[in-house]
């Protein structure tokens, strides 16, 4: 039970940081969405080398594409300048 609720709260964070970085004029994965269907394909991806390079890590539940909150889990963890 906490780990789900653990799992929830990191959602929540990193869809909200996601959200800042919209508001704040930065729709990285919008702009990465190119098809604008929620995810970011592997192919979308390609776009934008770190998140390519860094695709196994970005893709955190391993289903092929990278949702809004594993971007911005991604884009958290990335470092200073990239």
């Amino acid at each position: 039970m906490k780990m789900k609720m653990l799992q929830q709260a990191a959602a929540v964070l990193a869809a909200a940081g996601f959200f800042t970085a919209v508001v704040a004029g930065e729709d990285v994965f919008g702009k990465l969405d190119s098809d604008a269907d929620g995810v970011i394909s592997s192919e979308e991806a390609s776009a934008n080398e770190v998140l390519y390079k860094g695709w196994e890590s970005a893709d955190a539940n391993q289903d092929g594409s990278v949702d809004a909150a594993e971007f911005s889990a991604f884009e958290t963890h990335m470092p200073e300048g990239e």
